[in-house]
């Protein structure tokens, strides 16, 4: 079958497969539609956001260029303090000092100005205590026509009053930030116009600390200013300072004329020529600090803003589509439990309905008791089972009835018949039960002759067991005697291993004395060989006396040997004594070891003679055994006749046993004949 036919037949036979797919491809279609809808919605929002993404980047921008605003305004206001530390440093130097006090402006030109153009500054002027220019940067400059200028200037009096005020104790820079024009450069001495700058001045003391000098540098803001230019490459922006909407610094781009459209409402600048956006802040006096960012930048944050708001829009999406098929998982798991819930009572009430259609009337119908629509099913069913199973009942009465009625005139003729089989079957069995009456009378005849000859055997039987009994008794005896002559011969022998260990040490013994022998016939001859030689000595030495006379006689050498001849017989006669002693100790050893065998030999005899009366008594039980075995020949011999007698007498009984198994057959043989009668009412009965 094909899976499609094999699908549908699944449906055919679910109802509640059918109610779940159903409910969950709604539902999975309502939610499917539902997160459509969400993420169209969610794409025009973040389409229709793109204009509030760039107001917020250009917002962001915004405050980035207020923040490089001030720091640009810090590293210009940096700058001007480390150029007043430069002029505080030259005004204390004593060569500065030793140049005022002389006046000479070549030394000034040298130790002030120069030193201070090289430490960043344009130029410099030295004044008096009379405000009288005395020296500058450069030698040869028209000082008379510098002072004319300075009288003439509101910095005249400025200056002198800084100068009154000033004191060593706390030594102070005057400083004045704005527009430098042809006044200040008739003053300063410095070709300039319209121009923009800072002016400084600090005062020179002398030993007693009083002031004998001014030190009047200046700073003109140059066309591309280092500080600003580094700043610029640091934060990739573009700075401009303008002076009344003129450019007179610019740092990251070059251009000499800045126009500005009309300011949007976040605040920022157009800039049509560079592509950019603006803001300007007013910053020293008529200055003001302009930074520009590129449109691309802004664009740029937009669209990562943008991006970071699709990357969300795309993680939400899938967040959304997971929930959905886990609303869709957990909807059809719900139903799944709903719809078995649902459907077991009617499962239930439909194995009900089958049972009732295969007639089984007493099986009970559950969900009675609801009252919802499953109740009124499961009613209904109740009262069709106890109307069918009443029409039922009715039905089979019928039935029964009417069989009745039909084997009644069976029953009458078969009744008839069966009369008529059990008179021929009773006069068979008459005839049958006075043949088996002759046959038990043969056969207790048979039985009193067996039980005469079964006595008889029993009588033989008790004789030969009670005379086998006491065979068994004597050879049991004869056992245990024949064993106690094992053990005695055993131990006999273990006697006689003991007088050949005996005998062992004893030829030791003889052998070590035989030794001991040897040695003393050794010593002895070595004794008389001594004693000859000594013999021999003191014949010698009678002849050496006699000759050599009475005074040498203790100091003759023969002397010496009768000594050493003595000595060696005094060893000769310790070894003898030795040998001896030894001698009497192995003899008593010997005496010892042949003592020990003479014990061995007569445990050896007692043994042997408890063997010859163990045998006597074997030989009396074996005569016993044989008296014994006689009778029981002569009870054998009686128990064969009673047996032939009982052989007989079984002989008979067979005869009768067989005539007893004919009637017996010809019983059986009429049994059956009633049996197939019985059978044949039977059958009538039931057709």
């Amino acid at each position: 079958m094909k899976p499609a036919g094999k699908l549908r037949d699944l449906f055919s036979q679910s109802l509640a497969l059918r109610w779940v797919l159903y409910v969950t491809t709604a539902a999975g279609l309502g939610i499917a539609l539902l997160l459509g809808v969400a993420y169209n919605e969610m794409d025009y929002q973040v389409d229709a956001q793109g204009s509030t993404v760039r107001a917020l980047a250009r917002a962001k921008t915004a405050e980035q260029i207020d923040a490089e605003i001030e720091l640009a305004e810090y590293r210009l206001s940096t700058h001007f303090q480390y150029l007043e530390r430069v002029l505080l440093g030259v005004a204390a130097l004593r060569s500065t000092v030793g140049a005022v006090q002389h006046f000479n402006d070549v030394m000034i030109s040298a130790d002030v100005g120069q030193r201070l153009v090289k430490s960043g500054f344009s130029g410099a002027i030295v004044l008096d205590t009379q405000l009288r220019v005395v020296g500058s940067d450069r030698t040869g400059a028209e000082l008379v026509m510098a002072n004319e200028a300075l009288k003439m200037h509101d910095l005249y009096e400025t200056l002198g009053n800084f100068l009154h005020d000033s004191s060593p104790a706390q030594p102070k820079v005057f400083r004045s930030i704005g527009p430098l024009d042809a006044s200040h450069a008739a003053i300063l001495l410095a070709p300039m116009q319209d121009q923009y700058g800072g002016v400084f001045a600090a005062p020179v003391f002398d030993d007693f600390g009083e002031p004998i000098a001014l030190i009047v540098a200046f700073r003109v803001m140059q066309r591309r200013e280092p500080s600003l230019t580094e700043f610029a490459g640091i934060t990739k922006s573009k700075i401009a300072l303008l002076l009344e909407g003129r450019p007179i610094s610019v740092a990251g781009t070059d251009i000499d004329n800045l126009v500005f459209a009309t300011e949007a409402v976040d605040g920022l600048l157009a800039v049509p020529e560079l592509n950019a956006s603006a803001r300007c802040k007013s910053s020293f006096r008529a200055l003001a600090l302009c930074v520009m960012h590129d449109d691309a930048d802004i664009e740029r944050l937009s669209g990562e803003i943008m991006s970071i708001g699709r990357e969300q829009f795309a993680r939400t999406k899938k967040t959304l589509t997971l929930i959905g098929g886990i609303s869709v998982l957990v909807i059809m798991l719900l139903l799944i439990f709903l719809v078995r819930r649902l459907t077991r009572p009617l499962s239930e009430i439909t194995q009900s309905i089958d049972m009732v259609a295969r007639g089984e009337w007493r099986v009970e119908v559950k969900h009675t008791a609801r009252l919802d629509e499953i109740g009124k099913i499961a009613r209904a069913i109740s009262a069709m089972q106890l109307s069918l199973a009443e029409r039922d009942r009715m039905r089979q009465e019928m039935v029964r009835i009417d069989a009745i009625n039909q084997r009644r005139f069976v029953l009458d003729g078969a009744v008839a018949r069966f009369e008529d089989g059990m008179a021929v079957v009773m006069k068979n069995i008459s005839g049958t039960v006075h043949a088996l009456a002759l046959s038990n009378e043969a056969l207790d005849e048979a039985a009193r002759q067996a039980d005469l000859q079964a006595e008889t055997i029993r009588n033989t039987s008790v004789a030969t067991a009670s005379r086998t009994t006491l065979a068994s008794r004597t050879t049991s005896e004869l056992s245990r005697t024949m064993r106690a002559i094992g053990d005695r011969v055993r131990a006999t022998g273990t006697v006689v291993h003991q007088s050949e260990a005996h005998a062992r040490a004893a030829e030791a013994k003889l052998g070590e004395v035989s030794d001991v022998t040897h040695e003393v016939q050794d010593a002895i001859a070595a004794l008389q060989g001594f004693v000859a030689d000594l013999g021999h000595m003191g014949l010698r030495a009678a002849m050496e006396a006699v000759s050599v006379g009475e005074a040498g006689r203790s100091f003759s050498p023969i002397a010496q040997d009768v000594n050493a001849l003595s000595v060696k017989a005094a060893e000769a006669t310790e070894i003898i004594a030795r040998e001896l002693g030894r001698l009497n100790r192995i003899a008593e050893g010997a005496s010892e070891e042949i003592g020990e065998v003479k014990d061995v030999l007569g445990n050896a005899l007692r043994e042997t003679r408890e063997i010859s009366v163990a045998v006597e008594e074997q030989d009396a039980a074996t005569r016993e055994i044989s008296e014994t075995l006689g009778s029981s020949a002569g009870a054998l011999m009686e128990l064969a006749g009673a047996v032939d007698q009982l052989r007989l007498s079984m002989a008979s009984a067979h005869d009768a046993s067989a005539e007893f198994v004919l009637t017996a057959r010809r019983i059986a043989e009429d049994a059956k004949s009633i049996d197939g009668s019985i059978r044949t009412f039977v059958r009538d009965v039931v057709a």
